[in-house]
């Protein structure tokens, strides 16, 4: 059960639900690194809910950030956020490996739950706080956030009408240097066992956004480096063959360590024509570009597309978690469930305990959907 179980039996209680839905959705948030930056004011730009606390891991830097950002309550513990009484639902922005206990404990208190990626470090991990959300009967949902973006949602809506004819082969190529790996730093974020790593930070949404693209991975092959020298316990460069139910093949290059990398491409290719995405940007979620091609014209042309609502201009990823937020507390206010959710983090985490496999046996692994 990996660190599921640590720290959360005291926590067991009765669900609260929510009784007054006149009233907007009291959120906490567990965390001032990405909860801070993206979390708070995506939550902040839907009239429907309201951040009423933070969370650090100690009081004087939760305070600090509330005073800033003008949030009523702080925590230096998440314990104390979670058996909070005001608040409705939790989202959790810290290390993949410390996620699911605060996920759980929220869950076993009935409140509704927004997970950043990946949900956990382990598939059982995973398993379980799908078991419980559904269990529940509480709204909860995983930040894979790219089949938001326009730009996806138009090359998705071309490839199920048969724009480039049957589907042959998906290539992606995501190569940026981050922050971390610039200049050295070892956290969580370079290192495996914690959450962190290419095949953790950007597979989590590859194999999440190739499925939704091309349907269910069968089996896939893995290999996962580190740069010559570099004793970090965390990869930098994740490589995958995958093969898909339909047959089709991908190739996956992941790099969080290339200097003047070429950014986040993906590559479709048909019997009757290619579609493009591409961003160069150093914005995670906004720059995407779509090209389409064609027999008949024989060249690539740009499609027209568009931006998620620009809610902060210097940051894409605010607006695409928006996006998220939105079908969220539509959830929590109507009961109807929406995606991406702890079923899909669960498969994510499946698929990623796959290509760990692969890479510690040098072995395809079948995945079963």
């Amino acid at each position: 059960m990996g660190v599921l179980r640590e720290g959360v039996s005291d926590l067991k209680t009765a669900p609260t639900g929510l009784t007054d839905k006149k009233n907007p959705i009291q959120v906490g948030v567990v965390g001032i690194g990405f909860g801070q930056q993206a979390q708070v004011p995506a939550f902040r730009s839907h009239p429907l809910c309201r951040v009423t606390a933070i969370c650090s891991s100690s009081m004087d830097r939760a305070q600090r950030v509330a005073d800033r950002l003008g949030i009523p309550h702080a925590f230096g513990d998440w314990r104390e956020l979670v058996q909070f009484p005001a608040i409705d639902a939790v989202a959790i922005a810290v290390p993949p490996v410390l996620q699911p206990s605060i996920a759980l404990a929220a869950l076993e208190r009935g409140k509704a739950v927004f997970c950043e990626k990946p949900l956990a470090t382990t598939a059982k991990d995973a398993e379980i706080l799908l078991e419980w959300a559904t269990r529940q009967g509480v709204a909860h949902m995983v930040d894979l956030g790219f089949p938001d973006l326009p730009a996806w949602k138009a090359a998705k809506d071309l490839l199920d009408k048969g724009a480039i004819g049957t589907l042959r082969h998906i290539t992606v190529v995501w190569q940026v240097e981050t922050y971390a790996n610039r200049v050295g730093l070892s956290s969580w974020k370079t290192t495996t066992a914690e959450g962190g790593g290419a095949l953790f930070s950007f597979g989590s949404h590859t194999l999440h956004y190739l499925e939704w693209f091309a349907g269910p991975i069968k089996r896939l092959h893995a290999r996962l480096a580190r740069a010559p020298g570099d004793e970090r316990p965390g990869d930098c460069l994740a490589m995958m063959n995958i093969e898909l139910s339909s047959g089709v093949a991908a190739s996956v290059t992941l790099s969080t360590h290339a200097f003047l990398g070429n950014g986040h491409r993906l590559e479709f290719y048909g019997e009757e024509g290619a579609l493009l995405l591409t961003n160069t940007s150093a914005d995670y979620m906004r720059g995407f570009r779509l090209f389409v091609g064609s027999r008949s014209r024989d060249s690539f042309e740009q499609a027209p597309t568009s931006e998620l609502d620009p809610i902060n201009a210097d940051d894409g990823r605010i607006p695409a978690v928006a996006s998220l937020v939105s079908r969220f507390l539509n959830w929590i206010r109507t009961g109807t469930p929406a995606r991406p959710n702890f079923q899909d983090g669960s498969r994510v985490q499946a698929l990623l305990d796959a290509a760990l496999r692969s890479d510690r046996t040098g072995a395809w692994v079948e995945v079963h959907w």
